[in-house]
């Protein structure tokens, strides 16, 4: 049984959502060195281009499944991708840094309204099994793609040189691809059934805003400055306000009441386990993107371009890898965790060696970020599924949009810790290296320490059984 083209051409409709997302997810990466030297930023100005992209994105994925029962799936996916192309137009056209931040919150809310809704609207039009799971699988490859494209153009489009500051077409090039989604959308996808009997629940979400905001702010600030009394103050207020909002929600739920969160999932040893290698792994992940594109560009003298290049075999790499390791994992189980995060740990060893070095060859860069895509491709795409495994099906969607949440809140705390380390330490040398900076030494065994802590609780814990890590194979 294949799709028709008809069937693929709404697949391909419906995972433009997720793959805008994840491709400014990462083209921001490499064009961000361009992005500051334009705009005058300081370190921490730069990390909230991120972050506050990152935080819209994860405030509305808790909710935004139930959203679409209310409101219509079609609907919030029209209207995310609205909101997506007239953002990408905002941060295009910026000159500010506060427009331009303003920007990045609109895009990652738009974000977190349509991806939720394009792989629900796919399991809506594909009833049977068979093109379901070929519609899905379109679906990832699309969001696998965009990671490559994105580090690619994210180092080429800001070397151009037929337009003034040319950093802005990262977000310019959104246009033309949001305007044909929301017109092929309207016109192609039909419109979902709706539920008016649920309801949202808005204002705890914007309580979570807020306290994450709270909370990020005087972590990001607080190393440039030297950490004020205000900074301490605030850092400990936020704790506390998130703790309230927790055992607020507990209560709710425990009275029977609709809440944000559903507690039974964390009774889940497994599934709380899975939450932790999250956190100490995505902690890792964006801030190697961040921190590398940053030190080839600023110290090592590398270009845009041959930095976007060089992030290219990393993707490779990764691509390789998981395709590999989805074939490995349902006979050896955790080991090819293990065997990637070890690759991953290896490869951030080598790299002090290799970018201690006075002059880069690029083909050893390339080979290096190649084994470290290697890794992660051995490692990512069981995380989840290693995760969720233990669970109830019917705890399957809300497991799944809490998992993907603090996936994006470890995104904002590797920034702020991993990145605000590089950028905020000072001595000129790192240990008994010549020609690398600490900056970018200690960042990198801090990174090391949270991918140790990752191979720490998978080796620990007995998450592999034959069976289980057959159905993992199989998801």
């Amino acid at each position: 049984m294949k799709l028709t083209v008809n069937e693929i051409f709404k697949t391909f409709i419906l995972s433009i959502g997720v793959f805008l997302f994840v491709l400014d997810l990462f083209i921001i990466n490499v064009s961000l060195p361009s992005i500051q030297h334009s705009l005058h930023l300081a370190n921490s100005a730069a990390q909230w281009i991120i972050i506050l992209y990152v935080i819209g994105y994860a405030s509305l994925l808790i909710n935004a499944g139930k959203a679409g029962e209310v409101y219509g799936r079609k609907k919030l996916y029209v209207i995310g991708m609205i909101g997506f192309t007239v953002s990408s137009f905002i941060c295009g056209l910026s000159n500010d840094i506060y427009v331009l931040l303003a920007g990045r919150l609109l895009q990652g809310i738009s974000s977190g309204l349509m991806v939720p809704q394009g792989i629900a609207l796919i399991t809506i039009l594909f009833a049977e099994q068979q093109k379901r799971t070929m519609a899905l699988g379109i679906y990832g490859s699309f969001a696998g793609v965009a990671s490559v494209i994105g580090q690619l153009l994210g180092g080429i489009l800001p070397d151009q040189n037929w337009i003034a500051e040319s950093w802005r077409l990262i977000f310019l090039i959104n246009l033309p691809i949001g305007i044909l989604a929301v017109l092929a959308t309207a016109w192609l996808i039909p419109k979902d059934l709706v539920n008016t009997a649920q309801k949202v629940l808005f204002y705890p979400m914007f309580q979570l805003f807020v306290v994450l905001i709270l909370l990020i702010y005087p972590l990001i600030k607080g190393p440039e400055l030297h950490w004020p009394l205000w900074s301490i103050v605030m850092l400990t207020g936020a704790l506390l306000l998130l703790f309230l909002f927790i055992r607020k929600q507990q209560r709710i739920y425990h009275s029977g009441q609709q809440a944000m969160l559903n507690f039974s999932l964390f009774k889940n040893r497994v599934f709380n386990l899975g939450l932790l290698i999250a956190v100490a792994y995505y902690m890792v992940q964006d801030s190697y993107f961040i921190i590398n594109s940053n030190y080839l560009q600023t110290v090592k003298n590398f270009t845009s371009t041959d930095t976007g290049i060089a992030f290219v075999y990393q993707g490779i790499g990764y691509v390789v890898a998981s395709i590999i390791a989805s074939r490995l994992v349902h006979k050896y189980g955790k080991k090819v965790i293990l065997w990637g995060v070890t690759l991953m740990v290896v490869s951030l060893a080598i790299h002090l060696w290799v970018l201690d070095q006075y002059q880069l060859d690029p083909i050893h860069i390339h080979l290096l970020f190649f084994c470290y895509g290697m890794g992660c491709g051995s490692v990512l795409p069981s995380l989840m599924t290693l995760a969720l495994r233990g669970l109830d099906e019917s705890l399957i969607g809300v497991g799944s949009a809490l998992y993907l949440t603090v996936q994006q809140l470890a995104i904002c705390l590797g920034i702020a810790f991993v990145v605000g380390l590089y950028y905020n330490t000072t001595n000129p040398s790192f240990l008994g290296f010549q020609q690398l900076s600490s900056a970018y030494g200690y960042a990198t065994l801090l990174s090391m320490g949270l991918l140790a802590l990752v191979w720490g609780i998978v080796a620990w814990s007995n998450f592999f059984k034959r069976q289980e890590a057959e159905t993992s194979a199989k998801n």
